[in-house]
């Protein structure tokens, strides 16, 4: 398409957006300015497609690229229309089939938001991690423990190091407070298990000591330019073996979740279809 008729079209796109007069069988043909396959793009179609800029030289350039948009869609869609068998353009088929899946996943949705019983005792987590201990296996080391990456510039850090080999309870208060307010990154939570590798990404210096020196009661103590590093262990579960119970309870928990809301979906069902049969809305001839 050469500018001069990229030209053209902008000046009937202007002439007929202004003009308001009845349209006759010439002025229709006129109005066609592109084919493709078996279809035609008219003036009016092509005013709901570009927009200019005000600029003639994009306004051709955004012509030509709004034409040859519609061109390629259009040509595409024949081909699929020709291409593909009747069944895999049964739309209306996939379209109600597919309504029908959205509904019934938004009435189950809003059915286990008002009966689903979420209170999980610790007997249930129990019950389930003994009777399926097979799937908790580590796939990582894991690890209890204290640590603490302090600035070494610090002024604090001569008292922090004092109060780590501290057993007194107001110590470890009066540590935690100073870590708090000193501390690029702290934790000593001791009941609670982590990944070894995301406790090496703190302590990057860890990667050169070989996991299994890293036994319960180890303390590891060493420093680089910008920080102070301590570590103390508590314990250590290995690759491979089981996962500790209160490692996986949060796990647990959504699988008893899981199960349950299965259960209940299927439970309504169930007494849905009872229900049609006693009121003699289903049956089969």
């Amino acid at each position: 398409m050469s500018v001069k008729q990229i030209a053209y079209i902008l000046f009937l796109t202007t002439f007929f957006t202004c003009k308001n007069a009845v349209d006759t069988k010439e002025n229709k043909d006129l109005r066609i300015i592109a084919t493709a396959g078996n279809e035609s793009l008219d003036i009016s179609e092509y005013n709901t497609e570009f927009i200019s800029t005000g600029i003639i030289k994009d306004s051709i350039y955004n012509a030509k690229k709004s034409i040859e948009n519609w061109a390629t869609d259009a040509l595409f869609y024949q081909e699929a229309i020709d291409k593909l068998s009747e069944d895999e353009i049964d739309i209306e088929k996939q379209v109600e089939s597919y309504r029908r899946s959205l509904i019934n996943y938004i009435y189950q949705t809003k059915l286990i938001e008002a009966n689903l019983d979420t209170v999980i005792n610790r007997s249930e987590i129990e019950s389930y991690y003994e009777e399926h201990r097979d799937n908790f296996i580590l796939n990582e080391n894991i690890i209890k423990v204290n640590y603490f990456k302090i600035p070494v510039r610090t002024p604090a850090l001569p008292k922090i190091k004092k109060l780590l080999n501290s057993f007194n309870p107001k110590d470890k208060e009066l540590l935690n407070d100073l870590c708090v307010q000193n501390a690029e990154n702290f934790f000593m939570n001791d009941s609670t298990w982590l990944f070894l590798e995301d406790i090496k990404k703190e302590i990057p210096a860890l990667r050169e000591q070989p996991d299994f020196n890293l036994s319960p009661g180890r303390v590891v103590e060493f420093a680089d330019d910008e920080f102070y590093y301590y570590l103390k262990v508590k314990d250590v579960k290995v690759k491979n073996g089981l996962s500790p119970i209160n490692f996986e309870a949060n796990n647990i928990k959504k699988y008893i979740i899981n199960i349950r809301k299965t259960a209940l979906v299927m439970e309504y069902k169930k007494n849905l279809l009872e229900k049609a049969k006693a009121d003699k809305k289903f049956t089969i001839n």
